[in-house]
């Protein structure tokens, strides 16, 4: 696969939180902005999923641009991959990024094997990976056998799987997204369920619930402004580091998107996002968010950048949820019977 075009990315996160689109076209454009990101000469493929019951594993809303007709085989192999729970639950349920080769065999044998008949080689996935095991997924086909990005490539892809998850999950509280739904339905009213509004010139003109507080009204403002930065020009030529501002969620609560109402008046709404489970009710909800990352899979440094906090913020609140669960450790909390569900790879109970 071609190196990463840096200049894309900030591109790439516009087409995920283009979020006035129906499912079809949203899809679509968020895998032409993956193609400008990781080169045409690719093909791509994503698709919604519930995994909720790795027994019953659904996929839907398959958008397939620039998939070659001579991989029919493989998509065919594929649909049965996926009736398998073990090829589900270690997979679909616990991996944001990885390479088909490197991470899903032996289930993928099959499916790999037909692609090289056909004169092409690995998969790479970027999973919008969520707790309640509804996720969509992009995915990256190259010629090469096997794919394996440089360890600062992979940090970039894992922040893009963030990003997947957390617009994908804003989609599906805007009604749309839905398990088996109709795709061609746009969300509801841009402004509409909003916790914090912000004008064009960063004034906050709505608010309520937790966005009242001072604090979060700065916060909100400044990541409103870290984005619009993020946007510019300039910044666009800077690569990765456009994404080291733009975070999926601010203070672990909101996720922000623009609005255009029909006076071409622009907004930037702050949406309240968090990941959902009826465990840990003796948690706080930032404590809760904090957990809930960590049993899938994420590290401290993945769930700040996910959640738009610091490390040290991330390391306290972990130890306050343990704490409050009469834990004394990460992996102990981790070992938590109302997590097992979630998280599906054991082994990943430390940092």
């Amino acid at each position: 696969m071609e190196t990463l075009d840096e200049t894309q990315l900030v591109s790439f996160l516009e087409a995920v939180y283009a979020l006035e689109l129906d499912d079809r076209s949203w899809l679509d454009k968020v895998l032409w902005a993956l193609s400008t990101l990781c080169g045409r000469d690719n093909h791509y493929v994503g698709f919604f999923y519930d995994a909720s019951n790795v027994d019953d594993f659904k996929l839907w809303n398959v958008s397939l641009p620039s998939a070659p007709a001579e991989l029919g085989e493989a998509f065919g192999l594929f649909q049965g991959v996926v009736q398998n729970p073990a090829f589900v639950t270690t997979t679909f349920r616990s991996l944001h990024v990885g390479s088909a080769r490197r991470t899903a065999m032996p289930y993928m044998a099959p499916v790999l094997a037909a692609r090289e008949r056909s004169g092409w080689g690995d998969i790479f996935n970027i999973n919008g990976i969520d707790p309640s095991g509804v996720g969509c997924i992009v995915t990256v086909g190259i010629r090469a056998p096997e794919y394996a990005p440089p360890a600062a490539d992979l940090v970039v892809y894992k922040r893009l799987a963030s990003h997947l998850a957390a617009a994908f999950r804003v989609r599906r509280r805007l009604g749309v997204s839905q398990v088996g739904g109709a795709v061609d339905r746009k969300p509801a009213s841009g402004l509409e369920g909003a916790e914090a509004i912000v004008d064009a010139d960063g004034r906050i003109v709505h608010a309520i619930g937790p966005a009242t507080a001072k604090v979060a009204q700065e916060r909100i403002r400044s990541s409103a402004a870290a984005i619009d930065a993020a946007r510019g020009k300039g910044a666009r030529g800077a690569g990765r580091s456009g994404l080291e501002h733009w975070h999926p969620l601010t203070s672990a609560r909101w996720t922000l998107v623009d609005s255009f109402e029909e006076s071409g008046q622009r907004y930037v709404v702050a949406r309240e996002n968090q990941a959902h489970s009826e465990s840990f009710g003796a948690l706080t909800d930032r404590e809760r968010q904090i957990v809930l990352h960590a049993a899938m899979g994420f590290t401290n440094k993945q769930i700040a950048y996910a959640l738009g906090i610091s490390d040290t913020t991330v390391r306290v609140l972990m130890a306050r949820a343990a704490n409050r669960m009469g834990m004394r450790t990460r992996r102990e909390l981790l070992l938590h019977p109302a997590l097992q569900e979630i998280r599906q790879n054991p082994s990943d109970a430390g940092e």
